[in-house]
C-alpha cells in the first residue's frame, strides 16, 4: 500500500517507500487527515444521498487500468506526511452485482437488513497493506470471484477472508447501507497508518458521501484480549463507540436492556469490595489495584474507573525500560556555544512543535520539527544542535524520543508524557544536568497489569468471583461478548426538508414504491427525487422509475402508472402545485416479469430479489429460527437444524461444543425431550 511517486504536482522529488510505481500525470494527492472533510475534495449534495455524490467523489480519482472484467476501479492517492512524503493509495471498487457469483449478501441478513431488496451495484473501499502494479486487478478478481460482501460466513476473526489482507476493507450498497469488513492498524501489519486515522477517514468517507447506515461485526483482539468487553467495561461502549457505533441487533438473544444492565454491572463493581475477594487466592492482584489508586493521585471506586485509568495511562508510557536524562546536561557538551537561556528557549521550542503535531504522539521527522521550531528560533545553528543532541533526555513533564525511520532512513521524534509516572519530575526535572531517573513504569509492564487483571477478574475469574455477589460476573461477561452487530446510524434524525442546498431552482421529495403485480416485500426504503422546480407529475414519475429501476434489480422492468394522492389527469400538471416540498410520496407501478427474465438471460436458476438468503424465503417455505437462548431470527451464529420440526438453533445452545460435530440426526431441545417422553413399545 506504501506508495511512492517521483514526483508531485509541484514537480519537487519524493522519496521512494514501497513499490517503485509512478504518480500517473494528472493524477491528483490529497492530504490524508483532510480527505473527505467538508468541501475537500468537493461539496457533497445532502439531498443527492449517496448514489449521486459517490459519482461526484469518484470524479477526482484516477481510473486504474487493466482492471479485470467490467468491473471498474479508481484510487486516491493520499498524502500521509510531506517531509519525507509517505503516500497511501485508496481504492474504490464498483461491483456490479448482477455479474457477480453471490447477489445476496449474507452481513445484511446477519444485521437484520435481509429484507432490503438487492442492489445493482456494491462500491468497495480498500486501503491495502502493500500495494503492487497488480493490486487493482487483484482487487477486481477477488471480488468478481464472491470475496467481497457477498461472500461466505466471515472467519472467526470477524473478517472476509480478502479482507484480512486489508488495511480497510469497507463495503457500501446503492442505497446506502453499508458494512465495515476490516481495520489493521500498526499492530495488525500497517507501516505508517494507525487504527485511529483508519477509523477517522472511514468515518469523513461515510459522512461526506452520506451514507445511511454502515454495521460491523466486531471481534477486535489484542492477543487474548477481546476489547468490546475491556473497552465496555472501561468506557460503556466498544472501541469502535467513540465513531458512533451501537447495539446493532439481538445475538444469542441477548437484547440492548440485558447488555446495557450487563455493562453497568462489571463497570459498577466496587474495588473496595472487589480487592478483598482478590486477595484470598493471590497476592499480585491487589498489588497491581493499590498502584494504579497511587499513580491515578485520585480515587478509583469501581472496576470501570481501574480499567479506563490504566488505558488512557497506557498512551503515555514509554513502550520499554530505558533511562532518560535531564536535557540540560547537554550544556555540558563541548560543541555547545550557547548560553543555558537560548539553549533551554530552543528546547522548549522543538517540544511545542511536538505537541502540536497531529495525531497527538505520532513520530514526527527532523525537517517538519526544525521548519516548525524555525518560526520561534532564528538561530539555525543552535536549533540544529539542540535536535542533534535530543533523544531520551527529559524536557519539562516530557521525554523526547528519537529514532530512525527504518524505511526511509530519516530521523524522527516523538513525545511521551511522563508527568503521571515520574512524579518527582512532574513539577520539573531536578537542576542537575547529569541526573538520570529511571521509569517507575512502563508501557509493557502496564500491559501485563491490564490483562492480568482482565483474565483473572473477567475472563477466568477464580471460583472466589464466581459465587456469591460476584456470581453474576461469568453470566455478564458472556452476556457482554455474545453481542457482536454494531451500526452507525449516519442519518439519525434526518429529516428531507425543502431544497436544502440547491437554491430556488431545484426541490426535493421523498419517494417510495408501490408494486401492484409485486409481492409486498418489493418495498425499497424511501430514497430522495430531486426535480427542476418546474417538474411536471409526469416528469416525476420518470424521475422516480429510473432511480429505483437503476438502484434495485428486482425493479429493473419497474413502469411508474400514478402518484398515490394525485389524481388522474395531471401529467402535465406542476409539481409544486400538487405536492409539498419535502413531502414523502408512494409512487404504484408494476414489473414486467417478462423483460426482467429475458434481462437475466439464460439463468436456470431463481433470481433472488432480497438479501434474505434463498433457502430463508423459497416457495412459501419458511425458515424458522426457535432456539433455547431466545434467538428468533439468523444471527449470524452457527446453527444446525433439527430432522423433525426443522427448526434451526445455535450448536452452542444444544450443547454442541465443535460446530463441525453436528451429529447425522440432530433433534432440537423440545423434539428431543417430545421424544423421550413417548412411552416404550412392548412387542
Amino acid at each position: 500500500m506504501i506508495s511512492s511517486a517521483k514526483t508531485d504536482m509541484a514537480g519537487k522529488m519524493v522519496v521512494g517507500l514501497g513499490s517503485s510505481r509512478r504518480r500517473k500525470r494528472g493524477e491528483m494527492l490529497f492530504r490524508f487527515e483532510a480527505f473527505c472533510q467538508p468541501g475537500y475534495p468537493a461539496q457533497f449534495a445532502g439531498a443527492g444521498g449517496f448514489r449521486d455524490n459517490v459519482r461526484t467523489l469518484l470524479g477526482f480519482a484516477h481510473l486504474e487500468a487493466g482492471v479485470h472484467g467490467e468491473t471498474k476501479c479508481w484510487s486516491f492517492q493520499l498524502e500521509l506526511h510531506r517531509h519525507p512524503p509517505t503516500v497511501v493509495r485508496l481504492f474504490v471498487v464498483e461491483e456490479e452485482v448482477a455479474a457477480s457469483p453471490q447477489r445476496q449478501c449474507h452481513l445484511c441478513r446477519h444485521i437484520g437488513w435481509g429484507r432490503h431488496l438487492i442492489c445493482s451495484k456494491r462500491f468497495h473501499f480498500v486501503l491495502p497493506k502493500r500495494e503492487s502494479a497488480a493490486e487493482a486487478d487483484g482487487l477486481c478478481f477477488a471480488i468478481n470471484h464472491g470475496a467481497g460482501a457477498g461472500a461466505e460466513k466471515p472467519s472467526s476473526k470477524g473478517t472476509a477472508a480478502s479482507s484480512r489482507s486489508h488495511l480497510l476493507h469497507g463495503v457500501v450498497h446503492l442505497n446506502g447501507y453499508g458494512h465495515l469488513l476490516g481495520v489493521h492498524g500498526l499492530e495488525g501489519g500497517s507501516d505508517f497508518v494507525s487504527g485511529h486515522q483508519i477509523m477517522d477517514l472511514w468515518d469523513r468517507i461515510c459522512s461526506a458521501l452520506h451514507v445511511r447506515k454502515v454495521s460491523l461485526v466486531d471481534t477486535a483482539s489484542k492477543g487474548r484480549v477481546e476489547l468490546r468487553l475491556l473497552h465496555g467495561v472501561a468506557y460503556g461502549e466498544t472501541w469502535f463507540g467513540r465513531w458512533g457505533y451501537r447495539y446493532g441487533r439481538t445475538s444469542y438473544g441477548v437484547a440492548l436492556p440485558s447488555y446495557r444492565q450487563s455493562l453497568q454491572a462489571l463497570s459498577s463493581i466496587p474495588l473496595c469490595v472487589l480487592v478483598p475477594h482478590l486477595s484470598c487466592f493471590s497476592q499480585e492482584l491487589p498489588m497491581v489495584v493499590t498502584k494504579y489508586q497511587a499513580i491515578s493521585g485520585h480515587k478509583l471506586l469501581n472496576l470501570g474507573d481501574l480499567l479506563r485509568f490504566m488505558l488512557e495511562l497506557r498512551t503515555r508510557l514509554p513502550a520499554t525500560n530505558v533511562t532518560a536524562m535531564d536535557y540540560r546536561g547537554i550544556m555540558s557538551e563541548a560543541s555547545c556555544r550557547w548560553s543555558a537561556k537560548r539553549v533551554d528557549m530552543a528546547a522548549r521550542a522543538v517540544v511545542d512543535a511536538l505537541r502540536r503535531a497531529e495525531p497527538a504522539a505520532r513520530w514526527v521527522t527532523r525537517q517538519e520539527v526544525r521548519d516548525a521550531a524555525r518560526a520561534y528560533i532564528g538561530d539555525t545553528g543552535l536549533l540544529d544542535f539542540v535536535l542533534k543532541s535530543l533523544g531520551n533526555h527529559i524536557v519539562g513533564n516530557y521525554v523526547v524520543r528519537r529514532t530512525m525511520n527504518p524505511v526511509t532512513k530519516v530521523l524522527e521524534y516523538c513525545l511521551e508524557d511522563v508527568s503521571s509516572v515520574l512524579p518527582a519530575v512532574a513539577g520539573g526535572v531536578p537542576s542537575h544536568g547529569k541526573m538520570r531517573v529511571r521509569f517507575q513504569l512502563t508501557r509493557a509492564q502496564l500491559t501485563r497489569d491490564l490483562v492480568h487483571l482482565y483474565r483473572h477478574v473477567l475472563k477466568e475469574p477464580s471460583q472466589a468471583l464466581t459465587t456469591g455477589a460476584f456470581a453474576a460476573i461469568p453470566v455478564a461477561v458472556r452476556m457482554v461478548l455474545d453481542v457482536k452487530h454494531f451500526v452507525k446510524d449516519y442519518h439519525e434524525g434526518f429529516v428531507a426538508t425543502s431544497s436544502s442546498g440547491f437554491g430556488h431552482e431545484h426541490i426535493n421529495l421523498c419517494c417510495t414504491l408501490f408494486v401492484r403485480n409485486g409481492s409486498p416485500e418489493l418495498v425499497p426504503p424511501y430514497e430522495t427525487v430531486i426535480l427542476p422546480a418546474h417538474a411536471t407529475v409526469g416528469e416525476l414519475k420518470w424521475e422516480a422509475q429510473r432511480l429505483f429501476s437503476e438502484t434495485y434489480l428486482a425493479l429493473r422492468s419497474f413502469t411508474a402508472e400514478t402518484v398515490v394522492g394525485v389524481g388522474a389527469g395531471h401529467e402535465g400538471s406542476p409539481v409544486l402545485g400538487l405536492l409539498d416540498v419535502g413531502s414523502a410520496i408512494l409512487i404504484q407501478g408494476s414489473v414486467d416479469e417478462q423483460q426482467q427474465q429475458q434481462q437475466r438471460g439464460n439463468e436456470t436458476t431463481t433470481d433472488p430479489r432480497m438479501e434474505e438468503s434463498a433457502s430463508a424465503v423459497c416457495e412459501g417455505t419458511v425458515v424458522v429460527v426457535d432456539c433455547t437462548c431466545g434467538a428468533d431470527d439468523d444471527d449470524g451464529e452457527r446453527m444446525a437444524c433439527c430432522d423433525i420440526c426443522e427448526a434451526w438453533q445455535h450448536t452452542r445452545c444444544a450443547g454442541i461444543a465443535d460446530a463441525d460435530d453436528v451429529p447425522h440426526v440432530f433433534l432440537c431441545t423440545r423434539c428431543d425431550n417430545d421424544v423421550a417422553s413417548f412411552p416404550s413399545l412392548n412387542c
